[in-house]
């Protein structure tokens, strides 16, 4: 094998994903798996709206949305009778996206595919054996299928290896937590009922002529009838069951139809599982050229969909490091800031699901809240966002949050609405300006691009927000959009003037109520950025 910029250990969905956006970037990566193909297990479903986001970045998303299901609600029935209470529809409209169903081997195909379309392709049938942190590299000693050894060399290796991750073990960091005494099961079948297509249904039994049971029910892509089913075990049961690591299909039915509604029927298992859930988290994301990323740094219930979506996010905030530290445009220095902002959002999720779990236990699970989409997660106070507006509106979006999405603009000459995130993200940081007034707001932002352009050069862009009835010259230095629907004011209650910086990762990295060159310079210095 080649030597590499980046060796990722792990070829699930957080592996990939960090592959494809670092192929995107132009960055030498390798990334191998153990396994000796792409698995075909249903595991992970729920895809939230701020991933949908970076899947729109890496222009998935509507291979995406054709390959899932749209989940319309959650329904809550107990002992029969849908309890409204617990029960909750996904709004149609006012988010970015809403909650896909998609299994993970599509979200693995998905993310392959865009790796290898960018040139990349997974090696399989690689197991790391052990490595070496030098001061400038990193060596890998790898064993293929055939028993023959591979030595690698990287500049960084990231250890997307899961729960039982060799790369968190070997870099000595603790993974502290616990496993819930629970046993769960899954089950991916056909379900007859008349209950209607959309919703994730959550069934519970109390009554007295029974124990009490819960089973929860996800549609799955592929035919009208199909979902994925899962449940606790009853506590004299959960033994034999896990011994058995997949029970066949009248174990299943045994274990599932007495939590489902009357008359259901159930056929055609496709994948079954039975295991224990944990909450964990790893004391640090890294150390030295060594990072790690997904369940190899977190693992949690499955509650809210949140553990794949959060391992996701931590390779979509460490890629474009990764990436401009290895291309020359920002200082070593930037790669601890991945730590620095994923680790409180790991903690946080861990915590957050285990919770909500016990809830669940508890049979007093709440609805889905607007955390549960993702668009929350925010990176205020990390050491690489600086905020030089000390007046701005406090409901107005800060550094380190996610840079919210704008329709409604127009853009001369295109005959149709625009999106504000069409212009952010793509590896690549954004100077965005807003304007009420042709001048001077319009020439000191030009001044700014001037600025910018000089040391982000090919890894940035620059973005114009104008008022109505505000008709600033056109320049070849930035995109101009005209806030037409007044949504763009609605969502940053902006002033003339004013200026941000999107981080390649779509978060905002620096907002200031000015166009102050010494202030984006000074911005850069801390945030790690280096001229071209």
């Amino acid at each position: 094998m080649e030597d590499v910029d980046v060796l990722v250990i792990g070829a699930g969905p957080v592996g990939l994903l960090l592959g494809a956006e670092l192929q995107r970037a132009g960055v030498v990566v390798s990334v191998i798996d153990k396994m000796p193909a792409r698995g075909f297990f249903c595991k992970a479903l729920g895809i939230t709206s701020r991933t949908l986001e970076i899947f729109d970045d890496l222009d998935i998303v509507d291979r995406a949305i054709e390959a899932g299901v749209w989940l319309t609600g959650v329904e809550t029935w107990v002992d029969g009778t849908m309890v409204p209470g617990r029960s909750m529809r996904v709004p149609e409209h006012g988010l970015p996206y809403g909650s896909l169903s998609l299994p993970q081997y599509e979200t693995e195909r998905l993310l392959e595919a865009a790796f290898a379309e960018h040139g990349g392709r997974v090696k399989y049938g690689l197991v790391l054996e052990r490595f070496k942190d030098d001061t400038d590299s990193v060596k890998a000693y790898l064993t293929d299928a055939h028993g023959e050894a591979h030595v690698v060399r990287c500049k960084w290796l990231v250890g997307c290896d899961g729960a039982h991750s060799k790369v968190r073990s070997a870099l000595g960091l603790s993974f502290e937590g616990e496993q819930y005494p629970q046993t769960f099961a899954l089950a991916d079948v056909n379900v007859d009922w008349p209950l209607p297509r959309g919703p994730m249904y959550r069934f519970e039994k109390t009554g007295s002529g029974h124990a009490k049971t819960s089973a929860v029910a996800v549609p799955i892509h592929g035919s009208t009838r199909r979902y994925r089913l899962s449940m606790i075990v009853p506590e004299d049961r959960a033994s034999a069951l896990a011994a058995i690591g997949a029970p066949d299909f009248d174990t299943m039915c045994d274990l599932l139809l007495p939590s489902l509604p009357e008359g259901v029927q159930l056929s055609s298992l496709r994948w079954s599982s039975v295991y224990r859930v944990s909450h964990r988290i790893a004391s640090a994301y890294g150390r030295g050229r060594v990072f790690i990323a997904g369940d190899a740094a977190h693992i949690h219930p499955p509650v809210g969909g949140q553990g794949m979506n959060t391992g996701l996010q931590d390779v979509h905030n460490l890629a474009w490091k990764l990436a401009h530290v290895a291309k020359g445009l920002a200082e070593p220095a930037l790669l601890d800031s991945y730590s620095a902002e994923r680790h409180p959002v790991g903690v946080d999720v861990v915590k957050a699901t285990s919770a909500a779990l016990n809830a669940v236990l508890a049979q007093q699970a709440s609805n889905p809240a607007m955390r549960e989409t993702q668009l929350l997660v925010t990176y205020r106070g990390s050491p690489i966002v600086t905020d030089d507006w000390p007046d701005a509106d406090p409901a107005s979006p800060a550094p380190g949050d996610r840079l919210p999405d704008a329709g409604g603009l127009s853009q001369r000459f295109v005959g149709h609405a625009r999106r504000l995130h069409e212009f952010i993200g793509h590896g690549r940081y954004t100077l965005m300006g807003y304007a009420d007034a042709t001048e001077p707001q319009s020439g000191a932002f030009s001044e700014l691009c001037r600025a910018f352009a000089a040391w982000s050069g090919d890894a940035g862009s620059a973005v114009l927000v104008r008022a109505p009835g505000c008709d600033t010259p056109d320049s070849e230095l930035m995109t101009t959009l005209t806030d037409a629907a007044g949504e763009f004011a609605a969502a940053y209650r902006p002033a003339g003037g004013a200026v941000w910086i999107a981080r390649p990762d779509g978060h905002i990295g620096w907002r200031s109520g000015r166009c102050s060159i010494d202030d984006m310079k000074s911005w850069s210095e801390r945030a790690g950025c280096k001229p071209v």
